[in-house]
This record gives structure tokens, sequence and C-alpha cells, in this order.
């Protein structure tokens, strides 16, 4: 090697040292499962208004057509995070030994109670479902809340009144659509798919049980290990967008619009619907009690206590480098008086 080789060498191994240094340990995106035609208003807007980017978090959504299928996916390591498959699925696959942990929220309440327009007046409460045929989509999130709602209402399906499961909620808006069902137990997945379709929404998942979860924030505990401050980051900028929501409405309208490829106005009517509430919070307090829905309606024996399933401490972590970071902002003092409420 000749004299003026060896700076040379020398300089570019300590300039590759350099670069390793600088380039992230693990560079792959993280990808954030999500059911086909579901509202993500808080993702969506995230990415729109770049708040995952701003912190160098890079995000993959994938779309899946149903809730076990992307359950699945995150725990074969297809996914990382489930951005919306609902609260009761988790929780059965928690149930049934599955690693999977709550690590924040997305949307509460928001599902509809479908029924042809003729129909709307005779459903005011959860009473008026004797005699009538019920369609429901087994283990969703709406499903769960439905039969918790009935159980405590001293209602007895088979007895005071008919129920027919399905697998996807699209099938019960066919079945009300058709008449073979009385009412749907729908989703907000279907509920731009009803009001396109003329039917009616008499009830909401809220009116059963007001600001029930859904759509928890899941991951598996492997992912949870290896890319927890990615995790954190992610839970970041869902603050961000959800203060820019309360701030700025308009902002999830257009990204909703964009996203679910539909025109302004029913993204508008779908995106501001007050039955539709967008919180990041875990709210430990609601998922435990729809543990408890589920224990009531059979779907689940396991005697586990829920609290294992549940990791806030990402939310608070998120949380308080945003109060932190922003001491002067009402925002996240508001948040976190409710994280000390639910959870």
């Amino acid at each position: 090697m000749t004299p003026l080789a060896r700076p040379l060498v020398a300089f570019f191994a300590l300039f590759f040292v350099y670069l390793a240094f600088l380039t992230p340990a693990n560079a792959d995106p993280l990808k954030l499962g999500r059911n086909q035609g579901g509202t993500q208003t808080l993702p969506v807007l995230a990415i729109n208004e770049k708040f995952f980017q701003n912190q160098g978090l890079d995000v993959e959504l994938v779309m899946f057509l149903g809730t076990n299928d992307g359950i699945n996916a995150l725990n074969a390591g297809k996914i990382d995070v489930g951005l919306s498959f609902g609260t009761g699925s988790p929780l059965t696959f928690a149930a049934e030994g599955a690693p999977i942990v709550i690590i924040a929220g997305n949307l509460a309440g928001g599902h509809p109670i479908i029924v042809k327009p003729e129909n709307a007046s005779k459903y005011k409460s959860v009473q008026d479902f004797k005699g009538k045929t019920v369609g429901t989509p087994r283990l969703y999130t709406a499903d769960v809340v439905f039969r918790g709602a009935v159980h405590r209402a001293g209602l007895v399906p088979g007895r005071d009144f008919e129920l027919i499961e399905f697998r996807r909620t699209i099938d019960v808006l066919e079945a009300v659509k058709s008449g073979k069902v009385d009412v749907g137990v729908g989703s907000s997945s279907i509920t731009a798919g009803a009001l396109e379709a003329g039917l009616a929404i008499p009830l909401w998942s809220n009116d059963l049980f007001a600001y029930h979860p859904c759509c928890r924030i899941i991951t598996t505990r492997e992912v949870l290990a290896n890319r927890r401050p990615e995790l954190v980051k992610l839970i970041v900028g869902l603050l961000e967008a959800e203060r820019e929501f309360a701030k700025n409405p308009e902002a999830g309208v257009k990204a909703n619009a964009e996203d679910l490829k539909i025109d302004e106005k029913l993204s508008r009517t779908l995106t501001l619907d007050p039955h539709i509430q967008l919180a990041v919070d875990p709210n430990t307090k609601g998922v435990v009690t729809m543990w408890d829905f589920m224990k009531e309606s059979k779907y689940i024996t396991s005697d586990a206590d829920p609290h294992s399933f549940i990791d806030v401490s990402l939310y608070k972590e998120a949380l308080d480098s945003l109060s932190k970071k922003e001491p002067n902002d009402p925002y996240w003092a508001k948040l976190k008086t409710r994280f000390q409420e639910w959870n």
C-alpha cells in the first residue's frame, strides 16, 4: 500500500463508521394495519399533516378486508400495529393466548344501528329489539356492545328476539336492505354505505354504552419490546392529530375524503358526526367493561386479568413529552386529566 493510499483507507473507514451511527438501527417502516372502509381520521390526518414524518417516523398503511385477517397478520409479524380492528376481537385473541397488547385508542363509539327508513321511529331504546330479527357481525366491537346492553336489559336472544350472526358488517348491511333482518348492528365502516342506500340510523352504539372504546391501537409483545421508541412516536403523531382535529375539523374532513375517495359532503357527514368520538387515550376502564360484557355474553371464559393486555405507559410517555415540549398548551393538560379519569 502506497503512503498516499493509507490515509484514504483510514478516511473511508471512519466515514462508513460515521454513516453507521447516522443510520437508524431499524430502518423498516412501521406497518399499520387497518380495515377497508373504516374511518381512521387521526392516522390519515397525521400522515397528511406530516406529524409522523416530522419525528423521522416512516409508516406504511396496510389494508385488510376483515378484522380477523388483520389480527392474524399482526400475530404472524406481517404488520406491526393494528389501527382499526375493534376492541372485541383483540380481547378475544388475547384471551386465547395471542401476545396482543393495547397501547392506545383511535376511535370511540360511532357504530350505527341500521333499519329501513320507514321503521326508524320504532327504535328508541334497547327494549325495542323485542320481537325483532336482529343481524349482528360476530365479535365486532358493536356486536359486543349490543350483546352487553341487551344482557343487562334482561333480554335473551332466541327468547325475546331472533339473532342472526354474520361474519362481516357489509353482510349485515345487505341483510337489512333485503329485509332478511329488521335491525342491523353495524360498524363505522358501513355508515357511508348505509346512508348511500337510504337506510336510517335510529340508534348508535354510544346509546347502548356511552363513549365505549372501539378501534384500540394494538401491537404484539415482540414489537413492543423491539420497536418501543417508534411506537411512542406513533402515539405522539396521533396525539398531535387529535389536537389538530379539535382545532380544525375540516382538516379531518379533507383527509378522509382523500383517503376514502369520497366527496367532501359525504366525508363531512361521516367525519363530523357527533357519535364518532376521536381519542388516542387507551381508556383502560372502558376496555375492562368490554371484557366484562364479553364474559357475560359467554364469548370468553378466560379468568385472565384484562389489565394484563393493556400497557398505558407508551401513551403516558408520549403525552408527557408533548406536555414538556409545549407546557403552556391547555390541550395537553386537558388530556392529562382525561387520562387520570379513564385509566
